[in-house]
């Protein structure tokens, strides 16, 4: 085939949207003419068109090269800098375009384009003013130029018709929240245009609006506009993920991150939905990678710290998490998964973790967490207890009942199991979340609960099993009310006082059921680095029998698992 026939023949493909036909005939071509301009131009618009602008870029200085005169290649050379974010040389190929025909409308639209990209906002808006000296009917311009000045009435007059105009109406619109009038103007523009940037911009609209299926809808037909979309990209793999299509979420991270390797959303979002799905070494990569594009993210840096945390990196996690914690110190549950954290590494290396935690009180005194964890890792009884169980139980309540299906708890099983029917009036000392009264609860008694934390009594509450709930503190309700109940229950609790004498005589002489931590080896009852307290038994059965208690029981339990260790204890029932 002669070079002419093979040149129309790619051409008539290239024109019928057969690119990878069309690219494998120039290339034939180029073969035999290497320094042929126009070849090489349009091998570099066939890149463009697949979004390979790196490729493109190279073609179109080739054919520059060889053919310098030629403003196409210097325009087309322009639009795949710009697409690349090499905004200077972009504007370079576009002066150049205008150097050699000053006339070219398009040329000024690109420059304008350009400025805008840079926020170089009066430049730009010079360049659409230049092409509309040229052309003063210049649609694309004159749009562009009335969005650059906040001409909204401008917009509207040329909105008929214009899919541009209609898409600045409506992101102005999504902007102050008037999700409908967005709405409304997207759908005009994307009924008169196949754009990526519209459907985007428009499934976020219906994302706002919780209509997630449509909003879906529309990424993924934004994407195969073009594939390159990266919000589209990552709001497909994010939707998809909370349809739990995890494959299918993957997939669109990969093709997101593939597209800019740099762009956090998709980095963290991959990362988020790895640790979902217990893929904890892979999601480690990925939020570091995250933390490397924004190492002042503290949720990015925290995020991390647990990976690290639950891979038993504690002193790696505590870096992390401490750097997360000094740029925003307003998550209460950072300081408290700081403290836990700690409490770990204590157990590793004590002097490091002590040494740690002396700095951090130095620096927050007034912290209450720090504050309690510095007087409990030194073995001394903090005088801030109570308001520090108040916060622990009160952030802790939402997943409580998660976590100690985590650590094998139990304690109110082995109650139940041992000492029951209970029948009466029955009081549920730190009643928490209400574990112990859905399993207790019967026609034959009524049960009271008291606990510290609110947030707990809120989740107690919609378990309707008990007749009364209370706010409070444990010692003065006991002291202040006598304790005309049947039965007191402490499930959990008393590992959170050291001396029980005064509580137990407060209860006595009503039959008493509670667990306690338990350590052979003390005198009488110890504060550990986790704040909570071990007590000797032989301790237990001589205040119990010092308060009046004549008949006690005992059963030595594994109340739960602590760091993938037992944690051995007591059960006792106390009566007259």
């Amino acid at each position: 085939m002669s070079y002419q026939l093979m040149f129309q023949k790619a051409v008539e493909l290239h024109q019928n949207g057969a690119l990878n036909e069309a690219e494998q005939i120039y290339r034939q071509i180029l073969e035999t003419a290497p320094q042929n301009a126009d070849i090489l131009n349009l091998l570099g618009l066939i890149a463009q068109a697949k979004g390979i602008h790196y490729e493109a870029v190279n073609y179109f200085y080739k054919a520059v090269d060889y053919a310098p005169k030629h403003f196409p290649i210097y325009f087309n050379l322009a639009v795949s800098l710009g697409a690349l974010g090499r905004y200077v040389e972009a504007i370079e190929a576009y002066r150049k375009v205008l150097e050699l025909k000053s006339d070219c409308k398009e040329a000024y639209l690109g420059l304008g384009n350009l400025y805008w990209a840079q926020n170089k906002t009066d430049d730009a808006k010079q360049a659409f003013q230049n092409a509309l000296n040229i052309d003063n009917d210049y649609t694309e311009a004159k749009t562009n130029l009335a969005e650059l000045n906040n001409d909204t009435e401008t917009l509207q007059k040329i909105s008929s018709g214009n899919p541009q105009a209609l898409f600045y109406l409506g992101r102005r619109a999504f902007k102050a929240r008037k999700n409908d009038n967005s709405l409304e103007y997207l759908q005009k523009a994307d009924n008169l245009i196949a754009d990526s940037e519209i459907k985007t911009l428009l499934g976020e609209v219906l994302l706002s609006q919780k209509r997630n299926n449509e909003a879906l809808q529309k990424f993924y037909q934004a994407v195969q506009i073009n594939e390159h979309n990266i919000t589209a990209l990552v709001n497909i793999a994010d939707l998809e993920t909370q349809n739990r299509n995890f494959k299918e979420a993957e997939k669109y991270y990969h093709k997101a991150i593939e597209t800019d390797g740099k762009n956090l959303r998709a980095h963290a979002n991959y990362a988020n939905m790895l640790c979902q799905n217990k893929r904890t070494l892979e999601a480690l990569e990925e939020y570091r990678n995250a933390v490397i594009i924004s190492p002042q993210s503290p949720e990015l840096s925290y995020n991390l710290a647990l990976i690290l945390k639950t891979l038993e990196e504690y002193e790696q996690a505590l870096d992390l998490m401490f750097h997360a914690f000094y740029l925003d110190s307003s998550h209460t549950e950072w300081s408290l998964n700081i403290a836990e954290t700690l409490i770990m590494f204590n157990e590793k290396a004590p002097e490091k973790a002590k040494k740690i935690c002396e700095n951090w009180y130095e620096k927050m005194p007034d912290n209450i967490v720090v504050k309690h964890l510095w007087s409990a890792i030194n073995h001394q009884i903090p005088d801030n207890e109570e308001e520090y169980n108040r916060l622990l139980f009160d952030n802790f309540a939402e997943n409580y009942e998660k976590t100690l299906q985590n650590i094998n708890y139990s304690v109110v099983d082995k109650i139940t199991e041992l000492h029951s029917p209970f029948k009466g009036k029955i009081l549920d000392l730190g009643c928490g979340t209400g574990l112990l009264g859905t399993k207790i609860k019967t026609d034959e008694n009524k049960i009271i609960g008291i606990d510290i934390s609110a947030n707990m009594l809120k989740i107690a509450a919609e378990k309707n099993v008990y007749e009364q709930l209370e706010n409070c503190n444990i010692s003065e309700y006991l002291q202040n009310k006598h304790p005309d109940f049947d039965c007191v229950i402490a499930a959990d609790v008393f590992c959170y006082f050291g001396d029980l004498k005064p509580i137990v005589k407060a209860i006595c002489p009503t039959r008493l059921i509670f667990s306690i931590e338990s350590d052979e080896n003390i005198q009488e009852y110890t504060l550990q680095a986790n704040g909570r307290y071990k007590h000797n038994p032989e301790y237990i059965k001589q205040t119990l029998q010092n308060s009046g208690y004549a008949h006690i029981q005992s059963s030595a339990e594994v109340l739960r698992q602590e760091n993938g260790h037992n944690v051995n204890g007591y059960i006792f029932e106390a009566e007259l």
